[in-house]
């Protein structure tokens, strides 16, 4: 049986970035459900949601980011040839595209929302407002009174881009384990890793909403981080992948074990199909990351 070090040095391309547009497809989905039938929308109407009582496609998907952004962030770090290299490429990752999303979604608002505009008046306030958002990662110039009021889901533009300053503090982690050199003691992450899993499974079986665990992000990052560390050693089978693949659907109906299971079965799944089989018809996906 090959590793995951073998699968990925034979591979010239994978199929990540088809994977990540994908997730990003189903963040959409899921986002739907609230925006069209308001707050809860998701356990009304959203599909996976409603098959599996625990969580929907939009929170698996965000999980799922999570993990293949603490593999290829570590990847990153450890290709880099300095922190200053390091975190300015992860400045590009983030920024650029997150000034131009709120700009667009600021311009729309005003355009759009008259409601919105009587509540800021003469928009200095609100427009020092968006310059934070834009230097702090935040979105709370698009969370405001009169924002498209009348809709489901009133008050908010674009509500996606929480996120987003979560996962620059999940690059600022992996710099500062390179910092500290603790990439040279990789049993030490697996520890780490090990250690939030159990925190993350106690709440979970104890009754904790998923959505709302504050280690459900660290959990599936550091799963990341730990693969891609150990993927010498990790196992690269598509018997096993189908094994995962057939608990997820096993627990899928016991609450809450596919919450519980996925971040370890649903990782692998997503290891298998990222590096295994090779589908010219996404090769397309490789030029750039669509889900961005």
């Amino acid at each position: 049986m090959t590793s995951l070090g073998n699968q990925i040095a034979t591979r010239r391309s994978n199929n990540l970035n088809a994977i990540r547009l994908m997730l990003a497809l189903l963040v959409i989905m899921s986002h739907s459900f609230p925006l069209s039938l308001g707050a809860g929308g998701e356990a009304k109407g959203e599909p996976f949601s409603k098959w599996t009582h625990q969580e929907s496609s939009g929170t698996v998907a965000v999980n799922l980011f999570f993990f293949i952004s603490g593999m290829l962030i570590t990847a990153s770090w450890l290709r880099s040839k300095s922190m200053s290299d390091f975190l300015m490429k992860r400045f590009l990752r983030i920024y650029p595209g997150f000034i131009v999303a709120v700009g667009f979604c600021g311009v729309v608002i005003w355009t759009l929302c008259p409601a919105f505009r009587a509540g800021v008046g003469h928009g200095i306030s609100w427009s020092i407002l968006l310059l934070k958002d834009w230097l702090f990662l935040t979105y709370n110039s698009l969370s405001w009174k009169g924002i498209f009021w009348s809709n489901p889901f009133p008050n908010v533009a674009n509500g996606s881009l929480w996120t987003i300053p979560i996962e620059f503090r999940c690059y600022l982690l992996v710099a500062v384990v390179g910092l500290f050199c603790l990439y040279k003691h990789r049993l030490l992450i697996l520890l780490a890793t090990c250690a939030c899993l159990l925190v993350y499974a106690k709440n979970l079986l104890q009754g904790a909403d998923v959505a709302h665990l504050d280690c459900r992000f660290l959990t599936y990052f550091l799963m990341g981080m730990s693969c891609w560390l150990w993927r010498d050693k990790l196992p690269f089978s598509k018997w096993l992948a189908l094994g995962c693949f057939a608990g997820l659907l096993v627990t899928s109906q016991f609450w809450p074990w596919l919450t519980v299971v996925f971040p370890v079965m649903g990782a692998y799944c997503v290891l298998w199909f990222g590096y295994g089989p090779k589908l010219a018809f996404l090769n397309w996906t490789e030029k750039t990351d669509l889900s961005y």
